[in-house]
Order: C-alpha cells, then structure tokens, then sequence
C-alpha cells in the first residue's frame, strides 16, 4: 500500500509539472508585443495583503489568492467573504469577492473589481467644456480551484474586462470589452517542509479592440514563478510565526525579469493575530517606475480580519500620494 501512495504522489506531481510546463508554453506562443499591451490595469494588485508582500503573492494560499494564483484558495474549508479598496494619485479602486468551498471537491469563487480614474474634461472644437468623460474600468470574474492530492492544487480564474468612458454632459460614451483567463498551480514538493512552489500564467486572452482589428492591442500577459517558505527556529517564542516569500515575473517584451520579495511576522495569542509585513518590487525594464517597498500592519480575530497597506513606489509616491490599499475579510 505504501508504494501504491507513493507512486500515486509521484504521478501527481508529474502532472502538476506537465500542468506548469503547458502554460509556459502557452505563454511563450501568445505573450508577444506585450511593449504595448492594452488594460495594463489588470496587472494593478488587489488586496492589502499581497501588497504589503510586494506582491510575491503566486505560492500563498487563502481567499485573495483569487486576485492572484487561484490554486491558493484550493484548501479552504469555509466560505470567505472580501472587501478591498485602495488608492492612488489618479485611481481609486474596489473590489469585492466571495469564495465558497465545496467538500471533496474544491472551492468556487465570484470576484467584481472597479478601478475610477480622474474625470476628463470634454471640449468643443473652441475649446468650450461641455461635459466630463467619468473613465473606469470593471472587472467581473468566476475562479475555480481543486486539490490533486496532499501536495498540489490547482486553479483557474475567467475575467470578463470592460473599459467604459461614461458622458455626463455634452459628449459621447465609449466602451470595450475583452475576456482574460488565469491559470496556475501550486506544488509542496517537500511534504514535510513549509516549502510550497508557485507558477501562474496572468491574462491569457484574445486583444482588446477599441476600434478595429489593426487597432487591437494584446493583452498584459505575464507569468509568475515563486516560492514560499515559513521558516522556524528553535530559540524563536512559540507564539511568533515567520514567512518569506519570493517571486520572479516576466514576459517576452521584458528585457529583464521583475523580482518580488516579502516577509510577514505574525505574533498569534488566543484568538488574535497580530501580524506586520514588508516587501520589494524592483521592475528594471520600466526604469523603475513602479520600483518600491511596501510596509503592511494585519490584525485577525477569530475569523475577521483587516489588513492595512502603503506602497512606496516612485510614480504616486512622487507625486504626494503613496499608494494605499484596506482589506476587510470575514469568514462566514
């Protein structure tokens, strides 16, 4: 019976590794000309959590993994219920998310997502205002995730996009609207070490078509590959829990890959949780624009839980207003 388990686990991990290699193939076939991508805000993170991370974000488990790697959310046991907000010089988004698992089985999960960006004034041929172009975009998506064993899980997200410019005056309304899909898988190779590895394919889908076909522009395609690790030491209190992660992104277009790291210090008493995070992006192809740390507070009691966040990149930052993101999570 033992070597019957064992071989099975074998066979699992085989597939998850063929699952990982089938998207990096898919990735390299249809990730080209990503220098100009349309909808770049889907590559924007969600959640106070994975940003305070610096978003190395694609080998963590829990209900925000369905902004991310939805094979994290696989494991669940009960249903979780987000609200996220979070603001910049130029957009303040929202979002919304519901994930109920479903025994032997897997978990479901519905997501809705609005980002708002600055009004745009409409104007005459003599330069008269007429009315505000309200520009937005939204985000509606279904995600599913399953476990493959004790040791790997794996999952997909479907996200409908819609970019609208809304007249309110005198002007004319515009939208568009495309699909992307999310793919990813996440592997213990060690059973009995807190290693958990990570690989995701992001915003898979046809181009956006604002006018024409010529006009189109591909999809933000990106692939993430990670880690995770909770690290323990003996001469470390019993109630201190410790994590590292670590990630690595890319696409064609990029002449160097983009590096992610964070770490999250938790200190568990009772039914509380008190938890403080750090993290780095460092995205040399964009010449650093979006380069930056990130710091995040956490307090969890029983089942709630609300997360806080400020990122120190250079382009929001720059101009006065560090981004920063809140997360509600309640389990129902």
């Amino acid at each position: 019976m033992r070597l019957k388990r064992t071989g099975g686990a074998q066979a699992l991990a085989g597939r998850a590794l063929a699952f990982a290699s089938l998207m990096v193939c898919l990735w390299a076939d249809v990730s080209n000309a990503q220098a100009n991508s349309g909808a770049l805000d889907l590559l924007l993170p969600i959640g106070a959590r994975a940003t305070a991370l610096g978003t190395a974000f694609v080998a963590e488990q829990g209900s925000e993994a369905i902004w991310w790697n939805p094979a994290g959310m696989a494991r669940l046991t009960k249903p979780d219920f987000a609200l996220d907000h979070f603001e910049t010089v130029f957009i303040k988004g929202d979002a919304v998310a519901l994930v109920f698992p479903v025994p032997k089985v897997g978990a479901f999960g519905v997501s809705a997502r609005l980002f708002n960006y600055a009004d745009v004034p409409s104007l005459d041929s003599s330069g008269v205002q007429t009315g505000n172009l309200l520009n937005r975009t939204v985000v509606l998506g279904a995600t599913f995730a399953a476990p493959f064993g004790p040791n790997v899980t794996a999952g997909v997200t479907y996200h409908l996009y819609q970019g609208r410019s809304d007249c309110s005056g005198s002007c004319i309304s515009d939208a568009f609207t495309t699909s992307a899909l999310d793919a990813g898988v996440q592997l213990r190779p060690f059973p009995s070490q807190p290693l958990v590895l990570g690989v995701q394919l992001r915003n898979f889908g046809p181009s956006i078509q604002v006018r024409d076909k010529p006009q189109s522009d591909p999809l933000p395609s990106r692939l993430h590959i990670g880690a995770s690790y909770d690290p323990s030491f003996k001469q470390f209190p019993t109630d201190l829990r410790l994590r590292a992660t670590a990630e690595v992104v890319t696409t064609p277009s990029l002449q160097l890959p983009e590096f992610r790291v964070g770490a999250q210090i938790g200190y568990v008493s009772a039914q509380s949780t008190l938890l403080a995070r750090a993290g780095y992006v460092y995205q040399p192809s964009v010449q650093s624009a979006a380069t930056g740390p990130s710091v995040g507070l956490g307090l969890a009691q029983g089942r709630v839980s609300l997360d806080l966040t400020r990122v120190f990149e250079t382009f929001s930052s720059g101009l006065g207003t560090p981004p920063t993101y809140i997360s509600i999570r309640v389990g129902l």
